[in-house]
């Protein structure tokens, strides 16, 4: 089964450089407390529970919340499970049987199906944090059969922060990249945070590996990078704004034949996905800015690349 894709969600993959005159530093007593405030305004789904009668299929669904929201987890959270707008199943947190008590990292679910046996569908996930007054949204293709299980042989954790209502378009930054030209190499206990002016947009640690999501409001917002270098107690501040160029499909920070290249394999569905699978989306390729990657869109790259 793939995992969980993303839905209003660009996923971009950016190879990142600056100069090495483009930070400044700044001596720190302690590390620094960076996070992400995933809190939002929208007011809780009035999700009604399906009619189980009215479906020939059913699956079970153990979901575990993903450790970037657990710290928000409570029992007012729910779970729903959509086909196009028909709400398939619905789920509140789970009860340890052993002991009664309300585990909010999980939720059991019952997905009701009334395809053909065997069939994929592709459903809409949506799960509703009732602390952070938000809802998270991802789609996949899976299969609603009685004899079908997810979450039990293995975890079952759904990126949820990759579908955040808040904060719907999602850019990979290689933090080596952009500390390289400052003569510094990650070290265990360093962190690296990136801004969107003052507001903290992803967090990352060595052991994170090379590169952190992190999450824009918009494709073009311009990102700030703070590096905390433990060594030596200082943090890095990287204040040339760090954004996508229009035409740029494939990120290396050059508009060429590359990039028709990119954007005409996404058209034909032959486009390179991250490690999960997720398509990556050529988002600065969206020439005529309609949130789509069409035919439109590669004429007008094309005459860009031909200099017309």
């Amino acid at each position: 089964m793939n995992y969980m894709k993303i839905i209003c969600t660009i996923l971009l993959s950016l190879a990142l450089s600056l100069q090495a005159s483009a930070y400044t530093v700044t001596t720190v007593g302690k590390a620094p407390q960076w996070q992400i405030d995933w809190s939002y305004n929208q007011t809780r789904p009035d999700w009604q529970e399906p009619a189980s009668g009215s479906f020939e299929n059913w699956t079970l669904m153990l979901v575990t919340i993903e450790e970037a929201l657990q710290p928000y987890v409570s029992k007012d959270d729910m779970l729903a499970i959509f086909i196009d707008d028909e709400l398939r199943g619905l789920a509140r947190p789970s009860v340890v049987v052993s002991t009664g008590v309300v585990d909010a990292t999980q939720f059991l679910l019952k997905a009701y199906g009334d395809e053909s046996y065997g069939d994929e569908v592709v459903i809409t996930m949506k799960y509703y944090n009732a602390q952070l007054r938000q809802v998270f949204t991802l789609y996949d293709t899976m299969t609603l059969d009685e004899d079908v299980l997810y979450g039990f042989d293995e975890d079952f954790i759904p990126a949820f922060t990759l579908g955040s209502a808040k904060y719907p378009v999602v850019t990979t930054l290689d933090v080596a990249s952009v500390i390289a030209g400052a003569g510094v190499t990650p070290a265990k206990g360093d962190i690296a945070a990136a801004f969107v002016g003052d507001e903290c947009r992803g967090v990352w640690t060595k052991d994170d590996g090379k590169d952190f999501n992190v999450f824009l409001r918009k494709a073009d917002e311009a990102i700030i990078l703070k590096y905390y270098d433990s060594t030596r107690n200082r943090v890095l501040t990287f204040a040339d704004g760090i954004s996508s160029e229009i035409g740029d499909a494939d990120g290396d920070g050059v508009v060429n034949q590359k990039d028709i290249s990119c954007l005409q394999n996404y058209i034909l569905g032959l486009g390179t996905t991250d490690p999960t699978g997720v398509p990556i989306v050529p988002a600065a390729a969206d020439m005529n800015g309609d949130g789509k990657y069409t035919i439109a869109d590669l004429v007008e790259l094309i005459s860009l690349v031909n200099g017309q």
